[in-house]
């Protein structure tokens, strides 16, 4: 396992700024006369753009009937450009004509999607691109002929739009009453949910399997895809599993069995950060929030479109926990031993998550009226559930969305753009941290916890 790589200051000064230029803009173009019917303020335009680039799905008005084509457009980009990463882009443009990528920019995109140090940047940042594409062009050739009556043009878009959108992980969706009408249908959910996986599984993943199957490269399967494979996968069985405990006689009521199964395996994939949904999740009971909630907070797999503190980051916590109750001196996995700064990583990200969540939360409860918690009914659990859905990236809501004022749409938007940002990249940049850790130690002294 190579060794933590903070990514330098410069490239995350260029991270931060290149999404809130993109969401700035993309505001700009939303709020066009003809970019939209109706009136549309610049705030909510803001909170769509940001939505996009951010890859979230959260939505203070109707995608399908306030946009115009070009509006939808418009989106359709900033959902592409935020997927990959704006710094994906621009690294591509260096390479293509043959000049020089600056090294922060280099180790930051090897930092984030390979699988193992020594891989070149100009094939790897072309395997992601050339998977993209082909992913996103087969998916809506799958999705063309069930979005209408044969292969109409409005069709295609359809099927375009959505398949960017659940590869990217985004949850947008172009039509009225985005994928609810589709909760009884089998091919069309089947297909954006594997599109979904394609993308939240992680570039690293893919370009290990390339190599391995494909290239027929001997090398054994590293342990970040073992790792991720395994909580992935887990996770989302275990999702399916207790959506249909608790939802299967209230918000899948009157589906037959198999179209239980399927909507409760595909809103499982799509809670780890793209945001679709097939049933209305003001429905659902508060048990089955909270499972959504822990869904979304770990979130998709690195190096992917995805969100979240990253399935490996639970992963390793996780087998922090259980190699301590076993007796290993150190955390073990697969019979491999993880290095102590990965666990220290893994904390802190989980850390600022966590406090990240109770700062939103806490600015939502303070923009709201003052009432009483007995009068609050289920407001509490809302604003939590909208809290963790900006974070990740996700773009599920009970539907208060809507209903925002301008300070809660406003503190969502900064939610949204630190949980694609990162929060670690964040503090980096707001702290001014070094990228080389320290290399002295002081005197140790125990404290007594429990």
């Amino acid at each position: 396992m190579r060794p933590l790589v903070r990514p330098p200051l410069r490239s995350t000064l260029y991270l931060a700024f290149s999404f809130a230029a993109a969401a700035a803009v993309g505001a700009l173009f939303l709020w066009l006369p003809w970019m939209h019917r109706g009136k549309l303020s610049f705030l909510d335009a803001l909170f769509t753009a940001t939505s996009a680039v951010c890859v979230t799905g959260l939505t203070v008005v109707n995608t399908a009937t306030t946009f115009t084509f070009g509006g939808k457009v418009v989106i359709l980009t900033l959902i592409q450009l935020g997927g990959l990463g704006i710094m994906t882009f621009s690294t591509l443009f260096f390479v293509l004509m043959g000049r020089t990528v600056p090294v922060g920019e280099s180790l930051t995109l090897k930092e984030s999607f390979a699988p193992y140090p020594g891989v070149d940047l100009k094939p790897l940042l072309l395997t992601i691109v050339a998977y993209t594409l082909f992913t996103e062009a087969l998916v809506t050739l799958l999705l063309w002929p069930a979005f209408g009556e044969g292969f109409s043009p409005e069709g295609f878009f359809h099927a375009l739009f959505h398949a960017i959108s659940a590869f990217c992980n985004a949850g947008f969706s172009d039509l009225p009453q985005g994928l609810s009408p589709y909760k009884e249908a089998f091919y069309l959910p089947a297909v954006i949910a594997l599109a979904i996986l394609a993308g939240n599984t992680g570039f690293p993943i893919v370009f290990e399997v390339f190599h391995r199957l494909v290239l027929r490269q001997r090398r054994r399967w590293s342990l970040h895809t073992r790792l991720t494979l395994t909580v992935h996968g887990g996770l989302i069985l275990l999702g399916a599993l207790l959506f249909l405990i608790f939802e299967g006689n209230r918000a899948f009521s009157g589906l037959s069995l198999p179209q239980k199964l399927l909507n409760a395996f595909f809103l499982s994939i799509s809670s780890r950060t793209a945001g679709f949904s097939l049933v209305d999740l003001s429905r659902f009971g508060e048990v089955s929030l909270y499972v959504l909630i822990f869904l979304m907070f770990i979130g998709a797999c690195p190096g992917s479109t995805g969100g979240g503190i990253k399935t490996t980051t639970f992963g390793v916590l996780a087998s922090s926990v259980i190699s301590r109750l076993r007796g290993y001196p150190q955390p073990t996995v697969f019979r491999r031993t993880i290095p102590q700064d990965l666990v220290f990583k893994a904390l802190t990200l989980a850390a600022l998550y966590a406090f990240t969540i109770y700062i939103s939360q806490f600015l939502l409860i303070l923009g709201a009226p003052s009432r009483a918690f007995a009068a609050s009914g289920t407001e509490f659990l809302a604003r939590l559930f909208e809290s963790v859905s900006a974070l990740g990236t996700v773009g599920l809501s009970t539907g208060i969305t809507p209903q925002l004022s301008p300070w809660a749409k406003g503190v969502i938007i900064g939610t949204m753009y630190v949980g694609r940002v990162g929060v670690l990249s964040l503090a980096i940049l707001l702290t001014g941290l070094s990228s080389r850790p320290k290399e002295f130690y002081y005197p140790k002294e125990e404290v007594l916890l429990g």
